[in-house]
């Protein structure tokens, strides 16, 4: 019985493997049917070779007939077929049989005119084609051709052969020929275009989406090239390709390329990954929004794309700096991914919960501060909240389901900021940065102008009008480094035994040395000061409307001249100009990349922006005023009085009648306020410090900004980290 039971269990799977291969083979039959796509020419003498396009014909012996006579089948594929017209034949219908299954091609007319081959068989709108053919010649009126219906021009004509030009918009279909009232149609013509791309900006490893007409169905029979670098074509689709931007592409047209002819689409731009600034909050539940601040994102919002914790976002809203996202459900905990067009970065950790910091204002200041700490998630009962900065706890003044104000603590450091209800933990998008504005010392003269800063924290400053360079050290101590009070004139030496003139601009190097410029009764000249305080004379003979000075990181020297402008002075001595304008004695900055400020004018609120990399000018500011934004819209108060790069290379600027220090972010051209005081004379934090006038700038090694505050006589300091 048991055996009996194994050959009818096996007999089964025989039956059912035979079942389900019988399907596969009835499968791979049905997606193969008999049909016919098209033919060429329908028209001709006998002996005309006819082509019929299509499928199946290879299944069974194939057989033809025009209006019943059968004709001689001179080749067959699966896919094309190709038979001469029959002697004897009549105008009529042609009939195709497979043996088994017959169906009609078309009708086919005997006479002198036949579209017979076309070349090139594909192309763009303006493609010259060569028709070839018989009975082409006209003794009434000129030959006429249409393109998918559209009347195309005829270049030239002969009995056998015309070009004719592909019109505007032409799309694909068969090429058509009329002759005195015959008409004649050929074989198709494959009308090839680029619509769009998507995206158009990007870098190597972008997915860029082509859209078009005539594309080649299969994937290799289409080169597609970003400015002439070749791409991989990754999908292929009615109207559309999708193409991998390669390696090493530059910005230029893309072309896609099919039987050897050429369409050129729109420029694809390249453009670096994106880089973020700025994600907040680090926290927070689902449907809330998420800002994303940084630059070289899409300004198409779903050419983002935003994750967190592998769990797409919705982008909101997108510009070049910011992106606005809605925080998705299920995102847990996890990583921060931003993708543009398929160039990814990654952010900070993000956590799925009813907690989160969106920002605090403000963002820096000194123990006893007042800060609103914005988010969600928070109890109205104060005592169910606990906030610390840099671990620090800060008492809770008040509290809302969004808002909490505190106070900072007395021993505040730079740092996180922490906000704890029962289990949860919430934490700032940015840290709270200890800063504020700090008087060095107050008893300097009342003409202190330039100052540089050393390695050890030392403050050199000049007194312009009578002729020396104090040193301040890091607890205030002061004395005279070079140069004697109202001594006048140009003598080398040391110290106090020097002579220095009036003293329009200091700079340093990497060890140390102070570089200065200085006009004197002998004219302008170029001086060297070491750290023990040998002075000496490096170019003299300078007209005497030198003015400021800087250094870029080749050693080269860059001063200004009232009316000529700029000018490079090399360790060798040789000079040039290489900034012919009006160039006040104003602090001028110098880039890593040779991007040159000037100040024109100090009585306007302007400068100029000179890239000399590419001979590049911008005029930054306008009109009187004070407005943060592009280069192109921002305003300054009436005197911008000192440039200076920080360590990021954003340029500072020292904006006198706003009492206030600028920032243009150099990548993204865009100024914002780094700080902002009151007129006075006050120190403090931010909020509350005044200033008398910014007369210079200067940074140290760990970033703290020093200020010659001459209405004050003083030196300041502002302690940003």
């Amino acid at each position: 019985m048991q055996k009996l039971t194994t050959y009818l269990v096996a007999g089964l799977l025989l039956c059912l493997m035979g079942i389900i291969q019988a399907c596969k083979k009835d499968k791979i039959a049905a997606v193969v049917p008999f049909e016919v796509k098209s033919y060429y020419p329908n028209s001709g003498n006998a002996g005309t070779l006819v082509t019929i396009t299509g499928s199946g014909f290879s299944d069974g012996k194939a057989s033809i007939s025009f209006n019943g006579t059968d004709a001689e089948v001179l080749s067959t594929t699966d896919t094309l077929l190709v038979v001469r017209a029959p002697e004897k034949g009549q105008s009529g219908t042609v009939t195709f049989s497979n043996g088994s299954k017959s169906l009609t091609v078309g009708e086919y007319t005997y006479q002198k005119l036949s579209v017979q081959k076309i070349f090139p068989p594909n192309g763009t709108a303006g493609t010259q084609i060569r028709i070839s053919g018989a009975g082409f010649s006209s003794l009434k009126s000129p030959v006429e051709v249409l393109i998918n219906g559209k009347s195309a021009t005829v270049v030239s004509a002969s009995d056998t052969s015309l070009v004719a030009t592909v019109p505007e918009g032409a799309g694909s279909g068969p090429v058509t020929v009329k002759v005195d009232g015959m008409v004649s149609v050929g074989q198709p013509f494959q009308f090839q275009t680029i619509s769009s791309i998507k995206p158009l900006t990007g870098g190597q490893g972008t997915r860029v989406t082509i859209s078009g007409e005539g594309f080649a169905a299969v994937a290799a029979d289409n080169v597609v090239e970003f400015n002439g670098k070749k791409a991989v074509v990754a999908e292929v689709a009615v109207g559309k390709l999708v193409a991998i931007a390669p390696e090493g592409l530059t910005s230029g047209p893309l072309a896609v390329t099919i039987n050897g002819q050429k369409i050129v689409g729109p420029s694809f731009t390249v453009v670096p990954p994106p880089s973020l600034r700025l994600v907040s909050p680090l926290s927070g539940p689902a449907g809330a929004e998420m800002i994303i601040d940084g630059k070289d994102f899409s300004t198409v919002a779903d050419e983002n794309v935003v994750t967190i914790n592998n769990v797409k976002a919705v982008v909101k809203e997108a510009t070049n700096l910011r992106l606005t996202v809605v925080l998705p459900a299920g995102m847990g905990k996890g990583t921060v991914m931003v993708s543009v067009n398929d160039q990814p970065v990654k952010g900070p950790e993000f956590t799925e919960q009813n907690l989160g910091i969106l920002k605090m204002e403000p963002a820096s200041g000194l123990a006893g501060t007042k800060v609103v700490i914005t988010g969600t998630g928070f109890s109205v009962n104060p005592a169910e909240n606990e906030v610390t900065f840099n671990g620090v706890v800060a008492q809770i003044l008040n509290a809302t389901a969004t808002t909490l104000e505190v106070m900072t603590p007395a021993n505040l450091t730079t740092g996180p900021v922490k906000v704890k209800r029962a289990a949860l933990v919430a934490e700032s998008p940015v840290p709270f940065s200890r800063s504020g504005l700090f008087t060095l010392t107050n008893q300097m003269g009342a003409f202190i102008g330039p100052l540089v800063v050393d390695r050890q924290g030392n403050v050199f400053v000049s007194n312009t009008r009578e002729n020396y360079i104090s040193k301040v050290t890091p607890a205030g101590d002061v004395s005279i480094f070079a140069g004697e009070p109202n001594e006048r004139g140009v003598a080398d030496g040391n110290g106090r035994n020097a002579r220095l003139g009036n003293i329009y601009g200091l700079v340093l190097d990497e060890n140390d040395n102070i570089y200065v410029s200085e006009v004197s009764n002998n004219g302008g000249a170029l001086r060297k000061i070491t750290p023990q305080g040998e002075v000496t004379t490096l170019k003299s003979g300078l007209p005497n409307d030198v003015g400021s000075l800087t250094r870029d990181k080749k050693g080269n020297l860059y001063y200004t001249q009232l009316y000529r402008g700029v000018f490079r002075v090399y360790p060798n001595g040789i000079s040039e100009n290489v900034f012919p304008r009006t160039a006040e004695e104003i602090r001028i900055a110098i880039s890593n990349n040779n991007d040159l400020f000037v100040v024109g004018d100090k009585y306007e609120p302007t400068f100029y922006w000179q890239q000399l990399g590419n001979n590049k000018l911008t005029w930054v500011g306008s009109s009187v005023g004070y407005q943060d934004g592009p280069v192109s819209s921002a305003l300054f108060g009436g005197t911008i009085s000192s440039l200076l790069l920080d360590h990021e290379q954003n340029l500072l600027i020292a904006d006198a009648h706003n009492y206030a220090l600028r920032k243009l972010d150099l990548s993204t051209g865009q100024v914002s306020t780094a700080v902002k005081l009151s007129k006075g004379f006050e120190d403090g934090s931010l909020d509350k410090a005044k200033i008398g006038l910014i007369a210079d700038l200067a940074i140290d090694k760990d970033g703290t900004i020093y200020i010659s505050d001459p209405n004050n006589r003083a030196i300041r300091k502002i302690v940003l980290k």
